[in-house]
């Protein structure tokens, strides 16, 4: 059993370093997605508008009978059928609805069109806080609002 091992034989590159070369892996800041090509954040996520709340506006309903507006611009009115606008203070001013607000002096003179037995109210609310959402139209020599729905990235 005297089998005499002999040396192992010589690398052929023995004159190589014997440390190994580390590999450079990308930076962590390079290997993240740009911010064009990112996913969006799914938490953050807000879904469109579609109405705005009563309060929000300052929504009130008024009668049509005896209708005296406020002076001045503050106000715009949208002259509807009374149920509807009762159901607008309720429940919210739809966006899909398009509708139409009137300055004052045009208001009046909606109403002085309109058939006195018909049950009309008028919907005011305050112009500034809702002016975002109006786009203005004209109606041979009169203006009107419509209101339409906007993201606010659109503004």
């Amino acid at each position: 059993m005297g089998a005499r091992r002999s040396s192992p034989p010589a690398l052929p590159f023995e004159d190589l370093p014997h440390r190994r070369v580390t590999r450079t892996s990308p930076s962590r800041e390079a290997r993240t997605p740009s911010p064009t090509h990112s996913q969006p954040d799914l938490l953050d996520w807000q879904p469109p508008q579609t109405h705005l709340s009563a309060e929000d506006i300052d929504a009130q309903v008024l009668e049509a009978v005896g209708f005296r507006p406020a002076s001045g611009g503050a106000f715009l009115y949208a002259v509807l059928d009374l149920a509807y606008a009762r159901i607008i203070v309720e429940h919210g001013l739809p966006f899909e609805d398009r509708l139409v607000f009137l300055e004052a002096k045009a208001a009046v003179n909606v109403l002085a069109e309109l058939p006195p037995e018909q049950e009309t109210g008028i919907l005011r609310v305050r112009r500034r806080l809702i002016q975002f959402w109006l786009e203005t139209h004209r109606d041979g020599d009169k203006s009107c609002y419509v209101l339409v729905a906007k993201q606010p990235s659109e503004g």
